[in-house]
C-alpha cells in the first residue's frame, strides 16, 4: 500500500458500510499519450460482506459507489472508472478496488468525492455523500461527510 487507513464512509449503498483502507501502488501505468506515469487503486470494504443471493444477476454495478477522482495538481490522463469485487460470499466484509488511476508525480493531495447509491435504481445519488482527503505527504486520510 502507498498510504494505509481505515475510514468508515457510512452506508453509500443499502444494507452496506463503505470502508475506505487506502491506495495500492500499481506500479507504471499507459495513459492517452502513451507516456508511462505511476498508477494507484483504491481498496475499500464493504460492510457487513455480500451475501451471493444479492443483486443476483446484476454483476457488480449495484454495488460500486461512485467516485470522481482529483488532486492538487493536473492528472496526467482521464481516470478509467475500473473497479472490481471479490466474490459474494457474506462473511464481515467484502473487497473491492476502483482504478487503476493516475498518479501525478508532484500531488500531495488525492481527493475522492463519494456519491451513495440510490437504492431504487442503483445508480449513484446526483448530490455527493463525502469527501475523503489524502494528504501524501503525511500518509493520513480524512473523510467530510456533506449533510
Amino acid at each position: 500500500m502507498l498510504v494505509s487507513f481505515d475510514i468508515d464512509c457510512g452506508y453509500l449503498l443499502s444494507g452496506h458500510r463503505f470502508i475506505a483502507r487506502g491506495i495500492a501502488d500499481d506500479g507504471l501505468i499507459t495513459g492517452e499519450n502513451e507516456e508511462p506515469y505511476p498508477g494507484f487503486s483504491f481498496e475499500y470494504e464493504l460492510a457487513p460482506g455480500v451475501e451471493s443471493g444479492e443483486g443476483a444477476g446484476e454483476g457488480i454495478g449495484p454495488f460500486l459507489v461512485g467516485i470522481e477522482y482529483g488532486a492538487d495538481v493536473a492528472l496526467p490522463s482521464v481516470p478509467a472508472d475500473g473497479g472490481a469485487i471479490a466474490p459474494f460470499v457474506g462473511g464481515p466484509t467484502t473487497r473491492g478496488t476502483r482504478g487503476s488511476w493516475p498518479l501525478p508525480r508532484d500531488a500531495r493531495l488525492l481527493k475522492f468525492v463519494l456519491y451513495g447509491l440510490d437504492a431504487g435504481s442503483s445508480w449513484p445519488r446526483e448530490t455527493p455523500d463525502g469527501v475523503l482527503t489524502v494528504d501524501l505527504q503525511s500518509s493520513e486520510a480524512t473523510f467530510q461527510q456533506i449533510s
